[in-house]
């Protein structure tokens, strides 16, 4: 899987404002719309994939989300990197107890085989607390794409 053509700079989006879940999907949704990743089925797809099953993740050191709808709403494979001002408010995967997180991989997926790799390199990177103390210390978009994409291709 060629991670290199998923990550790109214009798909980091810092601190995003947003009220809850849904608004923050609706955002995301839209500048991924406008960039041309994805259909306009993409946003109801993505909240009702997390209402049947939950993307939070919680690690020793970080809680974080991988929102993901299901191929048909994607024109081409993304991962987003997404932070927010405020927590944000969801559950937890194979758990549903809630979990509160600012800290957002959007994954556009195409073929399922991806999405496992994807999840446990996400998995992986979540464990290390390097990778955390890191990854919460960047503030600038072009900083952080290319701190994920050394990271990735380690």
């Amino acid at each position: 899987m060629n991670y290199k053509e998923m990550l790109q700079p214009e798909l980091v989006f810092l601190n995003i404002d947003a009220k809850d879940r849904k608004n923050l999907y609706k955002q995301i949704a839209e500048k991924l719309m406008k960039l041309g990743y994805v259909k306009d089925t993409y946003e109801s797809a993505l909240n009702k994939r997390e209402d049947e099953f939950p993307t939070g993740v919680v690690s020793e050191h970080i809680s974080i989300a991988l929102p993901h709808a299901n191929p048909e709403n994607i024109n081409k494979p993304f991962v987003a990197i997404v932070t927010t001002k405020n927590l944000i408010e969801l559950l937890q995967m194979g758990y549903n107890t809630k979990e509160e997180t600012k800290t957002f991989f959007f994954l556009g997926i195409q073929h399922s085989d991806d999405q496992l790799t994807l999840l446990q390199k996400f998995m992986a990177l979540i464990q290390d607390k390097d990778f955390v103390d890191d990854f919460e210390s960047i503030t600038d978009e072009s900083e952080m794409f290319q701190y994920i994409e050394k990271k990735f291709n380690e």
